[in-house]
């Protein structure tokens, strides 16, 4: 049986998206901030599934050592992993910054993100076709290359913030696919498009507007979920080519944002390695 770990998958797209791989016979693993929310997203995945095998792990990712325990609790469990989507999302409401001085948006929608995936890479590597999959969007073009790894940036707008988050996303696939290309292990990122759930609701000013007026426009979670349920279970041979691609509507698509190059892969590799040494 394949297993796939989805983080954020007690809300919006990341549960449709738990709940479609299930009826495709996929085994799960959901890193969840809590028990209540661990045991709420049982309950909705039993209702499609009622004989389904799933396991959590708590993990805040905006607390690195939580995700860096998380993954050495998985690791001594399984043996493999063949999907990785890294869906979990942090929209700012004010900027606050981590006692390292990273925007701690940045730290739970990348640096949480980059931890799991590398202290779990063994695991993918076992697989022999597994995938990691970035949940982007196409704010990745408010983003700044510049901007990323700043401490303590009190200039950084809310807006600002969560682009840089998007565009570190689409690095981060990118640089993956750079780095892993003689491995079993394909990245991808993608724009699930602008989706009706309660991501968003706790926004201020501008963006909250944005978002309300946007609303009666919005798609279903079930239909943002597409592209990651297309990318996690489409054969691999129609993917193989596509390695570090960016999609949108199940489809290769450009991305928005001209900071995006391979010198700027490479520096942002780096300096996501230097950030979590630590951990």
């Amino acid at each position: 049986m394949q297993t796939a770990l989805i983080t954020g998958a007690n809300s919006g797209i990341g549960l449709a998206t738990a709940k479609a791989l299930v009826l495709e016979k996929f085994e799960l693993i959901l890193l969840v901030r809590s028990k209540e929310k661990a045991d709420a997203t049982l309950s909705e995945i039993l209702k499609v599934a009622p004989n389904t095998k799933i396991d959590f792990f708590l993990a805040d990712l905006s607390d690195l050592a939580s995700v860096k325990k998380a993954a050495e609790e998985i690791k001594a469990k399984y043996e493999k992993i063949d999907r990785l989507i890294n869906n979990a999302g942090y929209s700012p409401v004010g900027i606050y910054f981590t006692k390292d001085g990273y925007e701690k948006s940045f730290v739970a929608n990348h640096l949480g993100h980059f931890v799991l995936t590398l202290n779990l890479i063994d695991l993918l590597k076992k697989s022999p076709e597994s995938r990691v999959i970035n949940v982007s969007s196409a704010a990745h073009a408010l983003g700044k290359v510049e901007r990323l790894f700043q401490k303590n940036n009190t200039k950084l707008s809310d807006m600002g913030a969560y682009g840089d988050g998007k565009l570190a996303n689409i690095l981060f696939t990118k640089g993956l696919a750079k780095y892993y290309k003689d491995s079993s292990i394909t990245a991808y990122s993608l724009h699930p498009g602008v989706v009706k759930s309660n991501f968003g609701s706790d926004m201020n000013g501008l963006l909250k507007v944005g978002f309300a007026l946007a609303r009666p426009f919005m798609i279903s979670v079930e239909k943002g979920a597409a592209t990651s349920i297309y990318l996690a279970t489409t054969d691999l041979q129609d993917l193989r080519f596509r390695n570090g691609y960016y999609f949108t509507k199940s489809k290769p698509a450009s991305t928005l944002n001209n900071g995006i190059t391979p010198e700027s892969i490479e520096w942002f590799w780096e300096k996501s390695l230097e950030a979590v040494k630590e951990i």
